[in-house]
């Protein structure tokens, strides 16, 4: 079950991966520099851009038609945001960046770009959350992380940013001031994160790679406080989206699974194979009701809301 795109969607391993809803598509970043926008329902390719380097992370801009993409070299020490005119594939605005460039999401209500960044050349490794201005790229906060940052998550309606980081820490940011909201500490690396406003909730995905298991916790987005385990899995949680229609949780593992884990039972209702490796990123579309799953393979599943409440 569930649409996989004819051959490898991606010339490369998908790194990241957002829903475009104005568009009916999903944007997927892959390591071989490309920024492909696919149709969230046929999965046909609706443009593509070339980067220079590994594309880590991608955006979409709602109601600016653009393109968000960072890319890194940490060989070359080299790093990049952009942003792309998606009806054109031409660039609106670039600009390099001395950090390697982790994740990035955009908030609509703040006209702004969200990165998490890391450097990781150095003895002390650290991390900053970064908030641009979308038109200009202009840094407006820079706030500072113990770590590279492994995941940043924007709540609209708490007007806050959820960042993750190597020294295992979850913080939540106020989105406009840039001051600290809450600090806690997961008890493994937290890798990936998922808001889930209905529910007050921030789903943190974390990891052992070492010994291959994974654990999702749900904590109080306004406090930060542990509200329980939902599930511990047999690989590395890598990604995570938040099915509010099925109250559950769709959980992407390293050996290439995607689970969904139902938040009230706390129980398992079907397991997918990607059929194309870990499942390095995903993302929920409240539009089109459709999951989509992109791999190390570089190839992007979509499975519609139906196919997973199906069992």
């Amino acid at each position: 079950a569930g649409a996989a795109m004819e051959g490898r969607a991606c010339k490369g391993p998908v790194s990241s991966i957002c829903h475009a809803a104005e568009l009916g598509a999903v944007v997927v970043g892959d390591t071989s520099g490309c920024v492909t926008v696919l149709d969230s329902v046929s999965g046909t390719k609706k443009r593509e851009v070339v980067c220079e380097n590994f594309v880590t992370a991608v955006a979409y801009a709602a109601g600016l038609r653009a393109l968000i993409s960072a890319e890194a070299n940490m060989s070359k020490e080299v790093s990049k945001i952009t942003v792309w005119d998606v009806d054109s594939g031409e660039k609106r605005a670039e600009m390099n960046y001395g950090q390697h460039l982790c994740s990035v999401v955009y908030a609509p209500e703040l006209h702004s770009i969200v990165s998490g960044d890391g450097n990781f050349m150095k003895d002390k490794q650290t991390g900053r959350i970064v908030i641009w201005n979308a038109d200009t790229l202009e840094q407006h906060f820079k706030l500072p992380c113990a770590c590279p940052v492994t995941s940043v998550a924007y709540a609209p309606d708490m007007k806050a940013i959820f960042s993750t980081d190597r020294s295992f820490a979850i913080i939540c940011w106020d989105a406009e001031s840039g001051s600290k909201r809450f600090e806690t500490t997961a008890e493994q690396l937290p890798w990936c994160l998922a808001y889930a406003p209905e529910l007050g909730a921030l789903v943190v995905g974390e990891s052992n790679f070492k010994a291959q298991a994974g654990w999702v916790r749900v904590l109080d987005a306004a406090s930060g406080a542990v509200r329980f385990q939902l599930c511990e899995v047999e690989a590395a949680v890598v990604s995570l989206a938040f099915l509010p229609e099925l109250g559950a949780v769709a959980c992407g593992d390293r050996a290439g699974k995607v689970s969904l884990w139902d938040i009230e039972a706390r129980d398992l209702r079907l397991e997918r194979d990607t059929s194309g490796g870990p499942a390095n990123a995903m993302t929920y579309d409240r539009v089109t009701r459709r999951l989509a799953v992109g791999t190390k393979s570089g190839n992007v599943r979509l499975w519609s809301i139906d196919e997973l409440s199906g069992g």
